[in-house]
C-alpha cells in the first residue's frame, strides 16, 4: 500500500535529516493509520500547507489500544527519542486511546508524490490517507 502523511514542516526536516525515525499517531478513536499500515508499505510525507518532501518505507508498525494517560506517558519515554515530539504534543495526546508508531527506513527526498485528493475517505482535514494500488494491466 501507499500512504500520504501530512505533517508539520519541522517534522519533515527531521525525517530528512534522519533524526525522526518513527511517525507517531495518537487518537481517541480508531482512525487511520491504525490497522491500515504495514511493513513494506511506502509513506509519502507532505508538509502541511506545502508540497511533498520525503518518502519512506515502513520497517515496523507498533500499535496500541485501550491507552490511558499513564500508558501514553510510558510510550513517550519509550519512543520520543526516535519520534522527536515536543512536550506539548504528548500532553495534548494524553487521553488518546489508540496509538500507531510507524518506524521508517529508506528515507528519500522527493518533491513528487501520488495524487491523493480522490482517495476514498479523503477530506481536507485528513492527515493520513491510505491509497489503493493502481490496478495492474495484463499483457494481452
Amino acid at each position: 500500500m501507499r500512504h500520504v502523511a501530512i505533517i508539520h514542516p519541522e517534522y519533515l526536516a527531521l525525517i530528512l535529516a534522519g533524526r525522526k525515525r518513527v511517525e507517531v499517531r495518537l487518537t481517541r478513536n480508531r482512525s487511520t493509520p491504525f490497522g491500515r499500515v504495514a511493513p513494506g508499505d511506502v509513506v509519502y510525507f507532505k508538509a502541511r500547507s506545502g508540497g511533498f518532501g520525503a518518502r519512506a518505507t515502513v520497517a515496523v508498525v507498533d500499535e496500541f489500544e485501550e491507552l490511558s494517560p499513564p500508558l501514553v506517558a510510558m510510550l513517550f519515554r519509550r519512543y520520543n527519542a526516535m519520534a522527536c515530539g515536543d512536550a506539548a504534543y504528548w500532553i495534548s495526546k494524553q487521553y488518546a486511546r489508540f496509538g500507531t508508531f510507524v518506524h521508517l527506513t529508506n528515507v528519500r527526498s522527493t518533491e513528487r508524490g501520488p495524487e491523493y485528493r480522490d482517495a476514498p475517505g479523503f477530506s481536507p482535514r485528513s492527515s493520513w490517507i491510505v491509497l489503493r494500488r493502481a490496478a495492474m494491466r495484463r499483457a494481452s
